[in-house]
């Protein structure tokens, strides 16, 4: 698994760009104020598709949780969400559309 820290990338705070570490999702949890977690599943054809989950140190409601744009940390484009939070620090699942093309 890869944990990668978010940096902000405006004053707003709410676009993000990923930083690859070598971190444990233990001293991630504790240290970073969000971070990204990369989870891969097959497609229906078989093929892997790599997916990132956001944490968050403090508890965030789903408004919170919407409002962040986060850059692929693979590519640099915009990842879109795709799979809900599921609870106040476990946020949403996010994909690259450039990455996981067909």
């Amino acid at each position: 698994m890869s944990i990668y820290s978010l940096t902000k990338r405006n004053t707003e705070g709410t676009l993000l760009h990923p930083v690859n570490t070598m971190y444990s999702e233990e001293y991630a949890e504790s240290m970073c104020r969000l971070y990204l977690t990369d989870e891969i599943v097959e497609d229906e054809r078989g093929k892997r598709i790599r997916n990132y989950r956001l944490h968050a140190k403090t508890p965030h409601n789903i408004e919170m949780a919407l409002a962040y744009d986060i850059n692929c940390p693979c590519c640099g484009g915009r990842l879109k969400q795709v799979g809900r939070s599921r609870d106040s620090h476990t946020l949403g699942l996010y994909t690259c559309k450039a990455c996981n093309r067909h």
